[in-house]
Order: C-alpha cells, then structure tokens, then sequence
C-alpha cells in the first residue's frame, strides 16, 4: 500500500501514547498553530539581500537597483512566509487525520495504512479486537462527555498493558484493533486476558457511579499474503466465533 501522497511519514509506532499529550485535556487545538498568524514586522533590505537574489557581489549594485529590486525582494519574502505556513498546516493536517480525535490512539485508516506495511515486509505477529458494549448506551443516559470518559479509560487500559512496539488503533465507536508484531497466539491470548481483567479493575465510574464494561476480544495469527483488511476481519471472526 503506497504512502507517496503523505510529505513525511506517520511518526514512529512506539510514539502513539505521546498523541495523548500533545494538548492537555481541555486544550484541544482544532485549528492548525498560527493558523490566521500576520507576516511578521518586515525588516528594511540591503544590498546583501539584492546581491543574493541577483547573484552579483553586493559591492556592484546601486541605490537605484536597489530600490528598484524592492518590490521584487518584499514578494519573495511574501512567498516564502506563505511556504512555512502552508508546511505547518500540512504537517498539522496529516497528523490529525493520523490520530483519534478522543483517545491517544491512531484512527482506522492510519492503523490500516501501518498494518499494511508491516505486512508488506514480511512481519509476522498477530491482529486483535476488543470490542466494548454499552458505549452507546451510556452515551444516552450520561451525555458525550460519560461516552468519551469511557473511551479514555478502555484506551488507557490497553496501552498500558502493551509494548512500546504494538500499534493501537481506534476502528470507530469502541472497537480497538491491536498489531502485536512477534507476538503468537498464546502469548496474545494471555496479554488480551489481562486487558480485559483490567478493564474494570479499576472499574469506569462516572460522577461516582461505577459503570460496568462488558468487553469481547478476538485475535488472529497474521499469515503471509494477506492485507490488513483481511486479518481484522478474521479477528472479528473469531471475535464472533466464528471460524
């Protein structure tokens, strides 16, 4: 799966719990820095600035070149603002579209892409599901905020009982998609046994009231040949039981 359309690639897999702490909870940015930011105060040019434009020593230029190139010098600083600008907001951009917009994880989309890619080089390891119910319900009876709350702590609760090296991806509502590269079916069962232990150990509690989860997990062993779309779907199979 190609990634050329991105200008960097998405930061580094073992660098997914940082999201979380790039703006503190109640300082969400939603729009890129410096977004509406004016050019800066402009500094008077010189025959050094001319010179580097026009390629000649700045010894061989007059007053009168000089002011007659200001125009000139006033654009290609107008331009190359707007080029830093445009950098920033793109950077910005694309790690947004690369992060969960509640929990410190990554979005379907970038979990697939990475998915890909480990599979790609002939990676091997295993995909799992965990699924919560009553996300929804919860949302209807408490407000978006016992919903997000939720969301938090089921994140929370996965991230930390994993590697720097697993990827962590939100696939929409409360459905979490985990890459344990190296990882074997054992070894994955018992790590997705104690994530769901742990889901209510500390439990959720809203306003001091103890909100019950009712988590479900499957898994499934990465096999060669096949992409990212097809492992998610055979954990959710097996999720399902199905087999």
């Amino acid at each position: 799966m190609s990634d050329d359309y991105r200008t960097e690639r998405v930061r580094p897999t073992n660098m997914i719990q940082a999201l979380g702490r790039d703006f503190p909870e109640g300082q969400r940015r939603h729009l890129p820095p410096h977004a509406y930011e004016a050019p800066g105060q402009k500094l008077p040019h010189n025959p050094d600035d001319a010179a580097s434009v026009l390629g000649l020593p700045a010894d061989q230029l007059s007053s009168q070149v000089l002011q007659a190139l200001l125009p000139l010098l006033s654009e290609l600083e107008r331009l190359r603002w707007k080029e830093r600008q445009n950098d920033r907001r793109q950077a910005w951009l694309e790690n947004q579209a690369d992060r969960h917009s509640v929990v410190p994880c990554l979005t379907r989309r970038a979990f697939m892409r990475e998915t890909d890619v480990f599979l790609s080089g002939g990676g091997h390891g295993v995909v799992a599901l965990i699924q919560v119910a009553g996300i929804e319900a919860l949302r209807q009876l408490h407000g978006l905020a016992a919903g997000e709350g939720a969301l938090r702590h089921i994140c929370a609760t996965i991230i930390g009982a994993l590697r720097n090296t697993d990827i962590v991806g939100c696939l929409g509502g409360s459905d979490f998609a985990l890459l344990m590269p190296g990882s074997d079916d054992v070894n994955a069962r018992t790590k997705l046994d104690e994530i769901l232990n742990h889901m209510g150990d500390p439990p959720f509690q809203w306003l001091g009231q103890r909100i019950p989860l009712q988590p479900a997990c499957g898994l499934h062993v990465l096999q060669a040949g096949e992409g990212a779309e097809q492992a998610v779907a055979a954990a959710d199979r097996n999720r399902r039981g199905i087999f």
